[in-house]
């Protein structure tokens, strides 16, 4: 099976490598036939990292103009006008962001200090990461992973995105920060963290934007919640998480064999026709 598409890809309206144009024909050179765009949502406090309120808008009118001009014409791929959305972005713009995409990526990429409130990312560099994991979290790795899984969980299930992002993302960076992912206390908070998410959304990522960028060597999330993730009767989407138009299927054929092997019997990509998902048969 060959997986033509990939609903969570990333421009250079924020941080990717390519424009909009540019990854659309790298995708017509692979024979996808879908594709989404998942530009990071303007959420207002690191905009270093996400749309402004104004490149916001023109990333949705660049988009549509593409998108029709492909729906009329019939050019393949199908294009869908997305949007990643941080859990901590204001619920006015989340309501706002609803009503103007065709699909919602809920994804955590920020925790709050408790102390000052400012917003510290959870992907961020190394030496930051160490930072407040002991200023905040007193050295213990495993309780800003709590922390993380419970912003997580309570997101997805009230905002009720289309998919949910990178879900153990916070293991990105385990080595540098001690965080030991065999730990009862941190599976505990993943897999409740998914309980949770499940009664705001039935499709999870499988994301293999960290092997791209050389984090891992597997994709994102890991064997035990996906075999969670099956036995709650979830869906599946494969992802790239794409920044760079050579990594947009990265691992696809990898990852494939990897979700047939934890016994799922379905894969669903973003529709060629009027549904926004069409189901494929694995």
């Amino acid at each position: 099976m060959n997986f033509l598409s990939n609903a969570h890809t990333h421009s250079t309206y924020v941080d990717g490598h390519d424009d909009l144009p540019g990854m659309i024909r790298h995708a017509q050179a692979l024979g996808f036939v879908s594709l989404g765009f998942s530009e990071h949502g303007h959420q207002g406090f690191d905009l270093e990292y996400c749309l402004s309120a104004e490149s916001q808008q023109a990333y949705i009118r660049e988009l549509r103009a593409l998108q029709k001009r492909h729906s009329e014409q019939g050019i393949a791929p199908r294009l869908y006008v997305g949007l990643e959305q941080d859990a901590l972005t204001p619920q006015a713009q989340k309501d706002e962001n609803r009503r103007q995409f065709d699909f919602i990526i809920g994804s955590v990429h920020y925790l709050s200090d408790k102390m000052d409130g400012k917003k510290e990312a959870v992907d961020g560099s190394d030496e930051m990461l160490v930072r407040f994991v002991t200023d905040v979290f007193g050295g213990d790795a495993v309780e800003l992973a709590k922390a993380y899984y419970r912003l997580l969980g309570q997101s997805i299930r009230n905002d009720k995105p289309d998919i949910i992002g990178h879900f153990d993302i916070v293991r990105k960076h385990a080595k540098v920060l001690g965080l030991d992912t065999e730990n009862a206390d941190y599976r505990r908070a993943a897999l409740s963290a998914l309980e949770t998410a499940f009664q705001g959304c039935r499709m999870l990522e499988v994301n293999t934007g960290n092997i791209a960028r050389g984090y891992d060597t597997l994709p994102y999330p890991a064997d035990f919640l996906l075999d969670a993730w099956r036995e709650m009767g979830g869906r599946l989407t494969l992802t790239s998480d794409c920044h760079n138009a050579p990594y947009l299927d990265c691992a696809f054929p990898q990852a494939l064999e990897m979700i047939k092997r934890r016994g799922f019997k379905r894969l669903y990509r973003l529709g060629t026709g009027d549904a926004l998902w069409d189901e494929l048969t694995l």
